[in-house]
């Protein structure tokens, strides 16, 4: 049986965040090599980061532990992370920023034979710029604060992890005095999660892929969304 707490990230939660990166958004079918999907998820973890103000992870700790784990080993269960507006950066901004350049650096070298598959991820990353851009020439919602990554490992969804993160973060938005936010997410990933919080799909435009084991169009979204006046039930 494993006891679950929630604490602010650390750098060597790394190694777990990305397992857990690696499955929700599709990493290895951009990077469908060993040498490669690790690259790029310290690109994406380390993008995260640079674009975070806040960032908290659910850690499971097995009470009777294998006999292969020492006791009180932790396991990465899930992640979040979050900007508010004119908050000072994480402190490990550095070290993430140093990461990514050495990353990068690896990819678009050895990478080069998988360079068509790497650049069809670039592209969804270009689809998530224009949504802001329309949401901003629409001015249907504010972009200052943001959820900027949240993931659960396959092994715990459902069974509240995720929301006890989102909370969290409301909470932290509610003591800044904030009142709104948004997120991006797609049609690959549980983008109903968004619509159960309350949130409404303020841009959207499609992706074309041609990746093997993902669909040929995918949908990219831009989610808006008020923070609650009041903690909810499951913080």
């Amino acid at each position: 049986m494993s006891t679950i707490t929630y604490r602010p990230y650390a750098p060597r939660d790394a190694e777990g965040v990305m397992a857990i990166l690696l499955d929700a958004f599709n990493i290895r079918r951009y990077a469908p090599r060993p040498h490669l999907e690790r690259s790029a998820a310290e690109v994406f973890l380390s993008e995260c980061l640079l674009a975070s103000t806040y960032a908290q992870v659910a850690v499971a700790t097995d009470d009777a532990p294998d006999d292969d784990e020492a006791p009180g080993t932790e396991r990465i269960m899930g992640v979040i992370m979050g900007r508010v507006e004119d908050e000072t950066p994480l402190p490990c901004r550095p070290l993430a920023r140093a990461d990514m350049l050495a990353s990068l650096t690896w990819l678009a070298t050895v990478g080069m034979p998988q360079r068509g598959l790497l650049m069809q991820a670039l592209n969804l990353k270009h689809r998530y710029a224009e949504l802001c851009q329309d949401v901003l020439d629409t001015g249907v919602a504010a972009l200052t604060d943001e959820v900027t990554l949240l993931a659960v490992h396959s092994a715990c969804r459902g069974q509240g992890v995720g929301s006890r993160l989102y909370d969290g973060f409301m909470e932290h938005l509610r003591e800044h005095g904030r009142t709104d936010f948004f997120l991006r997410a797609d049609s690959l990933c549980d983008y109903e999660f968004c619509e159960s919080r309350g949130m409404a799909r303020a841009a959207a435009r499609e992706q074309q892929l041609d990746v093997p084991g993902l669909p040929r169009r995918v949908g990219a979204y831009l989610y808006a969304g008020e923070v609650p006046e009041a903690a909810p039930a499951s913080a």
